[in-house]
């Protein structure tokens, strides 16, 4: 299992990679669907490791601690 710490930076790492391939879609793609597809899926890419992983979405649907 790996530390939270390790976690975080290999999803700060693909939110990069993803950043930067929709850098890339919007300033060298020509075709104006190619450019929206990619740039979409990049974004909704980035939009489920955000909510996943730093807005701990899946904490919704375990059972709740006792306090």
């Amino acid at each position: 299992m790996r530390k939270p710490m390790q976690t975080g930076l290999i999803v700060a790492a693909i939110l990069a990679v993803l950043t930067i391939t929709e850098y890339l879609f919007a300033t060298h793609v020509e075709d104006d669907l190619v450019r929206f597809l990619g740039i979409t899926v990049s974004a909704l890419g980035k939009a489920v490791l955000i909510i996943y992983y730093f807005m701990h979405i899946y904490r919704l649907w375990r059972p709740q601690e006792a306090h």
